[in-house]
C-alpha cells in the first residue's frame, strides 16, 4: 500500500487507498473460492474419508494440485512487468497526467465483480451447504454420479482468461506487435 501516496492526487488519498484496499480484499475469497472449484477436477480430494485411504491415486491427484497451485503462483511473475519499479517510476507515471475512464472503469468493475462473486459463492456454500455444498461448480464432489464439470471449468477458465489476457494485452502483445521491445530489466 506504499503506493498510494505517490499515486494519490490531493484530496483523493482516501478514495484511492479505499480503491486499492477493496481490490486486495476480494482477492483473498476470490482465491479460496477458485481453489475450491479446482477441486472440482480432483474428486478424491473432495472428502476426508477418500483422502484418508492414503492410496496412489489420492497422491497422486494431490501432487497434480500442488504442481497446478505452484504453476499459477509462479505464473502470477508474468505480470510484474505492469508494476512501477521505484517511486521515481511512479511519480513519472503520475506527472504524465494521462488518464483513462475505460481503465479507471474496468478496475473499479473489476474489483465489484470479483467481490460479488466470491461473496454469493461464499454465502451459498455456507447458508444452504447442505442443497448446493455437493455441486461441483461451488467445490464439492458432485450432487449425482453424472454431474457435469463444464460449469467449473468454465468459471475457472473466465478467471484465468480474466489475469492472464490482461496481463498478456497490456504487456507482451505491444512487445510482439513491435511497439515495445523485451528486456529482463521488465521484471527487476
Amino acid at each position: 500500500h506504499a503506493c498510494m501516496v505517490e499515486v494519490a492526487e490531493p484530496g483523493y488519498e482516501a478514495i484511492t487507498y479505499s480503491l486499492i484496499t477493496t481490490a486486495t480484499n476480494a482477492v483473498s475469497p476470490l482465491s479460496a473460492v477458485v481453489s475450491y472449484q479446482l477441486l472440482a477436477f480432483f474428486p478424491l480430494l473432495n472428502d476426508q474419508e477418500s483422502i484418508a485411504t492414503d492410496t496412489p491415486e489420492v497422491r497422486s491427484q494431490f501432487a497434480s494440485l500442488q504442481a497446478l497451485v505452484m504453476l499459477i503462483n509462479v505464473s502470477s511473475l508474468l505480470s510484474l512487468p505492469l508494476l512501477p519499479r521505484q517511486k521515481k517510476e511512479t511519480r513519472e507515471m503520475v506527472a504524465k497526467g494521462e488518464i483513462s475512464s475505460f481503465w479507471g472503469s474496468f478496475v473499479i468493475l473489476s474489483a465489484l465483480t470479483f467481490l460479488c462473486y466470491s461473496t454469493i459463492v461464499t454465502f451459498v456454500t455456507v447458508k444452504y451447504h447442505d442443497v448446493y455444498g455437493c455441486m461441483k461448480v461451488l467445490g464439492g464432489g458432485g450432487c449425482s454420479a453424472d454431474e457435469s464439470s463444464t460449469m467449473a471449468l468454465g468459471l475457472v477458465s473466465c478467471i484465468f482468461l480474466y489475469c492472464y489476457g490482461v496481463s498478456f494485452y497490456l504487456t507482451y502483445l505491444p512487445i510482439l506487435t513491435g511497439e515495445r521491445s523485451f528486456s529482463r530489466s521488465m521484471f527487476y
